[in-house]
């Protein structure tokens, strides 16, 4: 490898490290600001409905198995569930993620959207930004700005504004499809376009690049970086939902870090030890291999969920130096904080490893600890 190759790979990491930094405290500084100064209305269950009657004057968070939305929101709509369905009008942007999300109503701004089928019918005043295996857009859809893809197959219809850039396995352009602008696809094969489809900018079929030996490390580090932004927003997605239907108990894990630190660091410690070794025993008897597999995938899934207690207790002491953290709005705020704060700190090189074990181990420990005084509560009452 040449002086200027290793010139230019070092060049491509500070960018990569500086544009990460940038994002991180963006997000800071978007999160501190809405915790302090910004409500929003914020529901959960097992269907949740907002009838057309209703306006929600702000913002709203959504979780649930069926989430359906009929009403007119002046504000950003952050819907998570199985099956998502916004039929009414969104003044303001949507983020949502779900196995299947039909937009068929009217939104102001971008929408963002992550699912396993996405069928779009309705009007988008921005960038609609989809990622999943199938997409579905109809003829009454229309895209303000550009439309940004990644799935599997793809059917565009209606009308699109902006420009096409996308990554898709099959691509179908319907014979009623109005494209203003460019339609940039990257794919093994041609895409179907339909006899009377308009596309007035140029066509580009790229095919999936084949990596040279010089480019894989500049590759791996732009993958690296796209993979820490898309944990964030999981982790973060999947904090709402938590804090959304479980305030309560959540409240008691973080509470429990803080006021029983090493009590929650030495049965972390146990558990983070123990509790595979039993697993792995149970496992050997016939009889006990599915209770030792639900052990094991229990045990994975606590170890991932002690970023979102650490990150809300990291988020809660900071915000709470500037006033109460009490509110949904307040805890949403406080955990997007803390799993920020969270990232950055693990990317630091040797002592990022440390960061990572202690959350590790004051969570799973907090778990413990937050449940056996739960159920002394009940038990004192009853």
């Amino acid at each position: 490898m040449n002086k200027t190759t290793v010139i230019k790979e070092v060049e491509i990491s500070k960018h990569i490290l500086k544009g990460l930094i940038t994002f991180l405290l963006a997000i800071l500084l978007m999160t501190f600001t809405a915790a302090v100064v910004l409500a929003f209305d914020a529901r959960s269950g097992d269907i949740v409905t907002v009838g057309s009657a209703e306006v929600i004057d702000g913002d709203l968070y959504v979780a649930g198995r069926t989430i359906i939305i009929d009403s007119t929101i002046n504000g950003d709509l952050i819907a998570a569930g199985r099956t998502i369905m916004i039929n009414g009008t969104v003044n303001g942007s949507i983020i949502a993620a779900g196995q299947t999300v039909n937009i068929n109503g009217e939104v102001s701004h971008a929408v963002r959207v992550i699912g396993e089928t996405l069928n779009i019918g309705g009007a988008i005043g921005r960038d609609l930004l989809v990622a999943g295996r199938e997409l579905s857009m109809f003829s009454t859809s229309e895209i303000g700005g550009d439309l940004l893809l990644g799935a599997e197959t793809a059917r565009i219809d209606g009308l699109i504004q902006g420009d096409i850039n996308s990554g898709v396995n099959r691509l179908t352009i319907a014979s009623t499809a109005n494209i203003q602008g460019k339609l940039n696809y990257i794919s093994g094969k041609e895409a179907n376009i339909q006899s009377g489809a308009q596309i007035r900018g140029t066509i580009i079929h790229k095919l999936p690049d084949v990596p040279d030996v010089l480019d894989v490390k500049k590759r791996l580090e732009a993958g690296r970086l796209w993979w820490i932004v898309i944990g964030f927003l999981m982790a973060l997605v999947l904090g709402i939902i938590v804090v959304l239907l479980a305030p309560r108990r959540v409240k008691a894990v973080t509470e429990s870090i803080r006021t029983h630190p090493w009590a929650s660091l030495g049965w972390g410690a146990v558990i983070l030890v123990v509790t595979p070794i039993v697993a792995l025993i149970v496992c050997i008897t016939v009889i006990g291999l599915p209770l030792g597999l639900i052990a094991l995938e229990l045990y994975v899934i606590a170890i991932y969920l002690t970023q979102l207690f650490v990150g809300l207790l990291i988020g809660q002491l900071i915000i709470g130096a500037f006033g109460r953290v009490e509110t949904k709005a307040a805890l949403v705020g406080a955990l997007a904080l803390g799993l920020a704060i969270l990232r950055f700190l693990r990317l630091i090189p040797f002592v990022g490893f440390f960061f990572g074990l202690a959350t590790v181990l004051f969570g799973l420990g907090a778990i413990l600890v937050s449940e056996r005084k739960l159920r002394a509560e009940v038990q004192n009452i009853s």
